[in-house]
């Protein structure tokens, strides 16, 4: 059974899960930012284990929110968290009043986003070392 928990606050499971997927896997070294510090940080708890995570703000007084951080844990891919997760947030997002989503997707990974209802918008452009694209979903 999946629980999502809603924090004010970089919970110690989210940090543990981003450090394990953006840092040892894909080797990222700017991965904790003051952004943390105005987000709502999302973490997926499969059977009671925390298994993935992500972040949301706004800084446009809630017109938008920018999903991000995104990650689900190496053993956990493959049943659909990553999906499970992003769909909460857009559904908190609209509960906030907010009249769209949009992240900075890495380029591997955008066709999971299009197929969640993202589109691409603008450039590739690179993020540390890695090719990234912002998508949007209007609500």
């Amino acid at each position: 059974m999946n629980e999502i928990r809603l924090f004010e606050y970089l919970h110690p499971d989210s940090a543990a899960i981003r450090r394990t997927v953006f840092m040892e896997e894909q080797g990222f070294s700017n991965e904790f930012d003051e952004t943390d510090g105005k987000a709502l940080h999302l973490v997926l708890y499969k059977n009671g284990k925390a298994a993935a995570t992500a972040r949301m703000f706004t800084e446009n007084s809630g017109k938008s929110y920018h999903l991000g951080r995104i990650a689900v844990l190496k053993e956990y891919r493959g049943m659909h968290l990553g999906a499970e997760i992003v769909t909460a947030m857009c559904e908190k997002a609209r509960q906030l009043g907010a009249e769209k989503c949009e992240l900075s997707a890495q380029c591997r990974v955008k066709e999971f986003y299009k197929a969640l209802g993202f589109t691409e918008v603008g450039e590739i452009y690179y993020d540390e070392f890695c090719p990234h694209i912002y998508m949007e979903e209007l609500l």
